[in-house]
């Protein structure tokens, strides 16, 4: 079974289930091969600009420490292994934690076979939800501002802040 944190967007203009749905994100938790291959890439495929300079920043400051000895550059190839060993296992979770700076919110956690299983067991409970809250909430209504709404005793002589010539 592979396990996924699910994060909804934003609230938004957007009240349609069908489009919030489309922008929910499912981050698979554990391990990422992808990540460990090549990290940078994946960086910023995820759009994770923040963490992708920061991890640049690092390596440069291993290879940079260790200078440009035989030995130096053997150990600071070894310690770059290892970081980026530690960044695949930590990949995802970065991952949340952009999403989260984003504006997303956490909003369960699901589990399947696959993504898709799990994307299926994730909606059946998460689509009725949705319309029961659509169902109990009022209709948004517009405030009218109050130049737009006429008051005592005002004349019809002024068309919003301008009187009539």
């Amino acid at each position: 079974m592979t396990v996924f944190s699910v994060y909804e967007p934003p609230v938004g203009e957007e009240t349609d289930a069908a489009a919030r749905a489309d922008r929910i994100a499912f981050v698979k938790d554990g391990f990422s091969w992808v990540a460990l291959v090549v990290p940078a890439l994946w960086l910023i495929y995820q759009r994770m600009w923040i963490e992708l300079v920061i991890f640049l920043v690092v390596v440069a400051a291993v290879q940079w420490g260790f200078g440009t000895s035989t030995q130096g550059v053997e150990a600071a190839g070894w310690v770059t292994l290892a970081l980026t060993v530690l960044f695949a296992f930590e990949a995802n979770d970065l991952r949340g934690w952009a999403l989260e700076r984003r504006g997303y919110h956490f909003a369960a956690i699901t589990s399947g076979r696959d993504r898709y299983e799990a994307e299926r067991s994730f909606f059946q409970s998460w689509l009725p939800q949705q319309a029961r809250q659509t169902q109990t909430a009022p209709p948004p209504q517009k405030k009218a501002s109050r130049a737009a709404t006429p008051q005592a005793g005002d004349g019809d002589d002024v068309i919003g802040l301008f009187p009539r010539a």
